[in-house]
């Protein structure tokens, strides 16, 4: 009997190359199966892996090089290079697979895949061997992979040829950061030099709403905050969110125009688990409820910053948005994965136990995987918070 698309995949996964050859011989158009929850192909997975046999076994059968992934829209050439995998890099080029693919998550070709992106470290092999590779293939610089491989000249020459680009904006998995905001947070000092010397905007904000500066102070690098202030960076809500400074907060949204700033800011506060923050930023217009795009595992989703502190497990956070107006059970009527299930899944046992508290169901099901909160917990190996969720149901 044929194997099923996932049953092939999960042979690929396994470098099973006799396996994968049997089951091709049997049914050729495996090689175009596509995994069920974000589509991605074998080959995918495979490049991602570093299964150099592999690859070269579904090529060889006819795997399309040039096919995307339905979650990232990314290739398979964009999941070597994140792999850092030049031999594979090499036959996936070999077999015309495309350099300047743009996936929709990061906004990035293959090369910002191998220099800017890190997704899976425990498939990573040579990073930067690959993005050489692509370099010598003809892979085009862009101001991301400029700045994260220190090539200042080539950015200041893309930056001469076109200024538009500082303004650039990575995918909303990077929070729209421009060029300015990766250097600060790769901590390249030199870079975000140079390109405040070349005009990029010292204030201009990520989603989140956050200035190089909080991003600076957020991680705690105070060589480049103190660059930053050199060159006139101002101390606006985002930096007060940074600093807990809630009297600043307060008083800086007040003296800014942007009515959309308190919302980011919402989502970056919950995120960091900045809890005194969140009933002010409801009172400046933030809505508890709004939804952004975020991946919850590799599946894009619309979520809400009750979602974002379920899962991150910033229980007091839950417990401050519920009071300010926070739907315990927001993404149950479109059968979403709720908080519960976010926080059951990553094994959050306060986040879970708080949710519960203020009436989220425990039976909710979602139609991805037509699961609980309490089988999201039994998936994420946290037996203790499942026996818990079943004897809420």
């Amino acid at each position: 009997m044929p194997l099923s698309a996932g049953e092939f995949i999960e042979r690929v996964i396994d470098n099973d190359v006799d396996g994968v050859r049997r089951a091709l011989a049997e049914s050729p158009s495996l090689v175009v199966a596509r995994d069920r929850l974000i589509g991605s192909t074998p080959l995918h997975f495979a490049a991602h892996r570093g299964f150099n046999q592999m690859v070269r076994t579904l090529l060889d059968a006819g795997a399309d090089v040039h096919a995307l992934e339905a979650a990232s829209e990314s290739a398979a050439l964009h999941w070597a290079a994140e792999g850092g995998h030049p031999a594979i890099a090499r036959l996936l080029l070999a077999r015309g697979a495309a350099l300047e693919t743009l996936d929709c998550w990061f906004r990035l070709s293959p090369l910002g895949w191998a220099s800017v992106v890190t997704w899976a470290p425990p498939f990573h092999e040579d990073k930067p061997a690959t993005a050489a590779h692509l370099l010598g293939a003809g892979a085009e610089l862009d101001p991301f992979t400029a700045v994260a491989l220190g090539r200042g000249e080539d950015l200041r020459q893309l930056v001469l040829t076109d200024a538009s680009i500082l303004s650039r904006r990575l995918g909303f998995v990077a929070a729209e950061m421009q060029p300015l905001h990766v250097a600060v947070a790769r901590r390249v000092g030199p870079m975000v030099s140079l390109l405040l010397d070349l005009g990029a905007d010292i204030e201009g904000r990520t989603a989140l709403g956050m200035t190089p500066l909080a991003l600076a102070l957020e991680d705690g690098d105070a060589t480049i905050a103190e660059l930053l202030r050199g060159h006139g960076a101002a101390d606006d809500p985002s930096v007060a969110l940074v600093e807990d400074n809630l009297g600043a907060l307060g008083a800086r949204l007040q003296d800014q125009a942007d009515p959309a700033l308190p919302q980011a800011l919402l989502f970056a506060a919950v995120s960091a688990g900045r809890t005194a923050a969140i009933a002010l930023l409801v009172d400046r217009g933030a809505d508890p409820n709004a939804r952004v795009e975020q991946l919850v595992g590799e599946v894009p989703a619309e979520v809400t910053p009750l979602h974002v502190a379920a899962r991150k497990g910033h229980a007091a956070a839950v417990s401050a948005l519920l009071a300010a107006g926070s739907r315990p059970d927001a993404g149950a009527e479109d059968r979403l994965p709720t908080p519960l299930h976010l926080a059951a899944g990553d094994g959050r046992a306060e986040a879970v136990r708080v949710l519960l508290g203020a009436g989220a169901s425990a039976g909710a099901e979602e139609k991805l995987f037509g699961s609980t909160p309490a089988g999201w917990a039994s998936h994420g190996g946290h037996d203790h918070i499942a026996e818990l969720l079943r004897s809420a149901e």
